[in-house]
């Protein structure tokens, strides 16, 4: 066994990059509490695009919405990237911003058959993920992820914590990054945001690295933006933060401070 003063200092939360405004490292679980509507797809959409044109091998898998869905989606945001929230974006270049990330995968799952090991082999046979190495997996959501008991398939309402732990054994395994939005409980939409007001057991909370949380900040503008704030509930990796992002509801975009609003 190995002793504690010979230990050194391993560095076990190591940033392999930073997309849409978050650092990820391998092997880190993530969960994005919010209410619906706030922009957790759009968000975790964002990283995926980034982390791709980064050349860091990144999907999101979703149970929301289709693959369509998602790629209008993107789009969009493209065209945020491009002129803005509101200005007319020139096709090419819209275009070429797609093209950047052109190597992110988007799935449209299935909520009775898509287990977090069946989108695993799915990546690494698919798509070419590494068996070992720095990826970003994003999944939409947690709740509706499949997990699969002793006695059959177990309920939504119990499923969040089991699909956790799964999260958290994949990203150890393979050394890949997971963040994956999360359902809150009613009663926390208008809180003052607390662990145990994220949907499930208490393994949901227990088992992630880092809890953050957003909530509109006030009503949308006439042009459809709105204020979004986002802080940790949880971090492992250091300090508790807070900070403001604009959601561009027009093109489904969050935007961070430095991006401006046209």
């Amino acid at each position: 066994m190995p002793r504690a003063g010979l230990l050194g200092d391993p560095e076990p939360y190591t940033f392999f990059g930073e997309f849409a405004g978050l650092p990820f490292w391998p092997g880190g679980l993530t969960l994005l509490a919010a209410a619906p509507g706030v922009g957790k797809t759009s968000w975790l959409l964002r990283m995926v695009h980034e982390a791709a044109g980064a050349g860091i091998p990144a999907a999101l898998g979703c149970y929301e919405h289709t693959t369509g869905e998602l790629k209008y989606r993107l789009r969009r945001q493209a065209e945020a990237v491009v002129a803005g929230p509101h200005a007319a974006a020139a096709p090419q270049a819209v275009e070429a911003c797609l093209a950047r990330g052109g190597q992110a995968v988007l799935l449209a799952l299935s909520d009775r058959e898509d287990t977090v090991r069946a989108v695993e082999e799915t990546l690494l046979m698919d798509y070419g993920f590494p068996e070992k190495g720095a990826a970003l997996l994003a999944l939409d959501y947690l709740q509706r992820t499949p997990v699969v008991g002793l006695s059959g398939m177990v309920p939504e309402a119990r499923r969040g914590g089991e699909a956790a732990a799964a999260l958290r054994v994949l990203g150890r395994r393979r050394g890949w990054a997971l963040i994956a939005a999360c359902a809150l409980r009613a009663a926390g939409f208008a809180g003052t945001g607390e662990l145990a007001d994220l949907l499930g057991d208490e393994r949901v909370a227990y088992e992630a690295d880092r809890v953050l949380l957003l909530r509109r900040e006030d009503r949308p503008r006439d042009c459809g933006c709105v204020t979004v704030s986002a802080w940790t509930l949880k971090d492992r990796t250091g300090p508790q933060r807070s900070f403001e992002l604009e959601f561009w509801g027009e093109r489904f975009y969050p935007s961070l401070r430095v991006d401006g609003h046209g």
